[in-house]
């Protein structure tokens, strides 16, 4: 179950809980002093008190959310090589994705196992992979601690944009 559909549910309830306790209210209001009529709608207005709990909970997450920076590399930043990478993009009948990385910086992600690391490729101005060919890019990480760790000279990783798949290949050994 994911938390939006719990969150749904959760505010559903929420409101059927108030809209019991407002007609308990109503009951108690009209109902005669002593009667089985009063006393249940004096139980239906107890329903609202489990709410409390909930809306506290509520207003202390919203007020310990972090508010959310946008992933990625700040624009504008120094493009910084941290590893060299052979890529080879895989061939497609799609006309969108028959060139998807063209030259200036391409981010994407480079996803080894079941991990991936955020990266930036610096894509020369002559040096435009195309599908099928192997060529040689530099590469920066948004967290290179991270991910030099995994990717030393040989490891097999696949390039992903987003949710698409666009090549597979392996690191290179840094130059100099």
């Amino acid at each position: 179950m994911t938390n939006s559909n719990r969150s749904t549910r959760r505010q559903i309830i929420t409101v059927v809980l108030l809209v019991l306790a407002l007609v308990g209210g109503l009951v108690r209001w009209l109902a005669p002093q002593p009667s089985v009529a009063r006393d249940l709608g004096t139980l239906l207005m107890v329903l609202w008190l489990p709410i409390v709990g909930n809306v506290i909970a509520w207003l202390i997450r919203r007020a310990k959310t972090p508010k959310q920076v946008p992933p990625g590399f700040a624009a504008g930043a120094v493009f910084v090589p941290h590893a060299r990478i052979e890529l080879v993009l895989l061939m497609t009948d799609v006309p969108r994705l028959s060139r998807p990385i063209r030259a200036g910086y391409f981010d994407g992600a480079l996803v080894v196992g079941t991990e991936g690391f955020t990266t930036r490729l610096l894509v020369p101005p002559d040096g435009e992979p195309a599908p099928g060919e192997p060529c040689a890019l530099e590469a920066q990480f948004l967290r290179p601690e991270l991910a030099l760790a995994k990717l030393a000279a040989g490891t097999r990783f696949t390039l992903l944009s987003g949710r698409t798949v666009l090549g597979t290949g392996h690191v290179l050994p840094m130059v100099g």
